[in-house]
Formats: structure tokens, C-alpha cells, sequence
């Protein structure tokens, strides 16, 4: 006689109750994303002003010496208003003048697009510095560029307080000005290096670091899949 008596395993209902085997690996993948937000973060180390500072710096600059060089004089007492430059000789120089300060406007400008601290933005600073120097010597190098009339008050007024020494420093405001925008340029590439290199160690350690949490959800995953 044939038994007619249902099998109980094959009725036995599906178990709902076990979580899908690819749930923790998601878990954790959500978990690392989140994780590496905030590092990316910290490594914002400078504000929207000092770019946008230098390029007003930049625009400015290159307005006075092209359009009102007279405005940088020197007033002696018992004396003149003397400007420093001569006007003919820095307006003939109108090229080096704009291509500095286009050279240091693409500069912030790369400040601007990378918002952090690359080796990119280092490279960047660099070939656009040395450049900015290069147009820097071609302007002020010259030593007609400065007012002749200027030099001979210089002279004159130090002379008489018996500081000739001073006043052979303040005759060359063009050395003086390029002393100044060489040891700017110099400290600004350091800094945007050093601080590059170290975005860049924290970059990789966060890499390594993001690696070892992927080996580390792939063995609990294959873990996981064995015990069921």
C-alpha cells in the first residue's frame, strides 16, 4: 500500500530568516566610503582669499606700473615729488608686465581649482614662479628703469645726513624689488611642496589603509559563506 503521506521536508517552508550573504561586504563598502570623506577633507589647508587675494595683487599691480607708474614717488623734505620709475622706460616694457602678472594669475588660479595641496598644484606653483621671476628680471634688471632725477635726490638727501650707505640701497629699487619678489616666490614654492608631499603620504596611507579594510570584508565575506 502506497503511503500518501506528504515528505516534511519537502514542505517545509523556506527559512527567511537568514541574511543575505552580501549584506556585510555592503556594509562595510558604505562604511569605508564615509570614512574617507572627512580625510579628504582635512586636506583643505588654505581659504578662498589668499588666491583671490593674489589676484587682485596681480591686477593691481600691473594697472599702476602700465597706467599711473608715477603714483610709486617719493617725497623728500624740502623736496619734490620724485617718482621713483621712469614712466617711458616701464611703459616700453608693457609684454614682460602683463605676462608676469598672467603667469601669477594662472598660479591662484590653480589655487582655486585644486582647493588642496597636490604635487600637481606644486608643479604648477613652480614652473609658474619661475616664469613670474624670469619676466620679474627682465623688467627690473635694467637699471634705466629707474628715475634718474630719483637717484640724484637719493644721493643727495643721504649724503647730508651721512648715511651714504642707506641711500646706495634705496638708489636701486629695482635689486630691491627683485631681493623681495625672489625670497616670495622661493617661500611660496617651498610651502606649496612640503605641504604637497604630505597630502600626498596622507593620501597613500589612507589608500593602504581603505586596502586592508577590502581584504578584511572579503575574508568575514568568504567566512560567512562557509558557515552557511
Amino acid at each position: 500500500m502506497t503511503s500518501t503521506e506528504p515528505n516534511r521536508d519537502d514542505t517545509k517552508p523556506p527559512d527567511d530568516t537568514q541574511p543575505p550573504a552580501d549584506t556585510k561586504p555592503k556594509q562595510d563598502a558604505e562604511t569605508n566610503k564615509e570614512d574617507t570623506q572627512p580625510k579628504q577633507a582635512k586636506n583643505i589647508k588654505f581659504s578662498y582669499f589668499e588666491p583671490v587675494a593674489g589676484i587682485i595683487f596681480a591686477v593691481v599691480a600691473a594697472v599702476i606700473f602700465l597706467g599711473f607708474p608715477n603714483i610709486i614717488a617719493v617725497v623728500f623734505v624740502d623736496g619734490p615729488l620724485i617718482p621713483t620709475f621712469d614712466e617711458v622706460v616701464i611703459r616700453s616694457l608693457w609684454l614682460p608686465i602683463i605676462l608676469w602678472a598672467l603667469l601669477r594669475i594662472g598660479v591662484e588660479i590653480a589655487y582655486l581649482v585644486e582647493r588642496c595641496y597636490t604635487r600637481r598644484l606644486a608643479i604648477i606653483t613652480m614652473a609658474g614662479n619661475s616664469l613670474a621671476f624670469i619676466s620679474t628680471l627682465i623688467i627690473f634688471i635694467p637699471y634705466r628703469i629707474v628715475n634718474v632725477e630719483y637717484i640724484d635726490w637719493i644721493h643727495t638727501y643721504f649724503s647730508r645726513i651721512g648715511a651714504e650707505w642707506f641711500g646706495e640701497i634705496l638708489a636701486r629699487p629695482n635689486v630691491v624689488i627683485i631681493v623681495i619678489m625672489l625670497i616670495g616666490l622661493i617661500l611660496d614654492s617651498i610651502t606649496v611642496i612640503r605641504k604637497g608631499n604630505k597630502a600626498k603620504k596622507q593620501e597613500n596611507d589612507e589608500n593602504d589603509v581603505d586596502e586592508s579594510a577590502e581584504d578584511v570584508s572579503y575574508v568575514e565575506k568568504e567566512t560567512s559563506e562557509e558557515v552557511i
